[in-house]
């Protein structure tokens, strides 16, 4: 039993005593849906934002982000509104890092995010306000993706999963769904 504790001191202390936090800022295209919702279709949309790695080892990281996302999804019939939120996410990944060569990785990562609504528009309602078109500010689910290094330069798609209902539609239960390209900076 001493032996399996000094064992894992071990490991905790070479794993906290490796531990680098490096920054990142992104930009890029999405392009979202409500799933659940027979008569909607994709649009396209923008995310930007900041995050943060914090590396266990050469391979292993965790990856939360700060991002400005716009959501949403366009009727799928002639002259359709587009319902167009805007959240504030936080996806939170755990990143595995596999070296190509000296200066390039290809990256994996899963994890789950919380969004925030902040706003946006249907037709002529303003999104989340109490007076208009008052839908769930809430967002929760789990995303998945895969990018590449190239030294400081980064390019990622990530595709997220929504688990929370946008709004009480009745049976349909419209959650996010979404498909994202995005550069990076590494610092």
């Amino acid at each position: 039993m001493k032996k399996l504790f000094v064992l894992a001191l071990v490991a905790m202390v070479s794993t906290v005593s490796f531990a680098q936090i490096s920054w990142n800022a992104k930009a890029g295209i999405n392009m979202s849906k409500l799933t659940g919702l027979e008569d909607t279709k994709m649009k396209v949309g923008y995310q930007v934002g900041v995050g943060m790695e914090y590396a266990f080892t050469d391979m292993w990281s965790i990856q939360p982000s700060l991002m400005i996302v716009g959501n949403g999804a366009k009727d799928d019939y002639p002259g359709g509104d587009t319902f167009k939120p805007v959240y504030l996410q936080i996806p939170i990944m755990a990143a595995a890092r596999f070296a190509v060569s000296e200066s390039v990785n290809i990256v994996g990562k899963a994890g789950p995010y919380l969004g925030f609504g902040l706003g946006g528009k249907y037709d002529d309602y303003k999104i989340f306000d109490k007076d208009d078109l008052n839908g769930n500010r809430f967002d929760f689910g789990l995303g998945f993706g895969a990018g590449a290094e190239f030294g400081h330069y980064l390019v990622g798609l990530d595709f997220l999963f929504g688990l929370t209902e946008v709004w009480d539609a009745g049976k349909d239960s419209p959650k996010n769904m979404s498909i994202a390209l995005s550069v990076g900076y590494k610092f």
